[in-house]
């Protein structure tokens, strides 16, 4: 189904995810990423591998591979039940949107 990204909470780690990424052609002024940012990254990293999820490192992050909309509350889920505190959200929000 798709990608999502992980990353962790700070913004230098946030900023390196994204450099990595193009925007689209047709870029104009929106573009939105979405993600989970976490408070512990490898905590988070290491646990969706022993679950069974499909992670690529990058620079500054890491990307999920999904294969269905219920994987986000899966992985929600997961890492709360750790004790990983994660939000899903844009994490391209810091791309300057004029």
């Amino acid at each position: 189904m798709g990608i999502l990204a992980l990353v962790p909470c700070d913004m230098h780690s946030r900023g390196k995810y994204l450099s990595n990424r193009k925007l689209p052609t047709s870029y104009m002024a929106d573009f939105t990423l979405m993600g989970f940012v976490v408070d512990r990254y490898q905590e988070a990293h290491t646990l969706l591998i022993s679950a069974g999820y499909r992670i690529v490192e990058q620079d500054g992050g890491s990307d999920i591979s999904i294969t269905s909309p219920g994987h986000l509350l899966e992985i929600k889920a997961l890492l709360t039940a750790h004790g990983i505190q994660c939000n899903f959200s844009d994490v391209a929000d810091t791309l300057y949107q004029a």
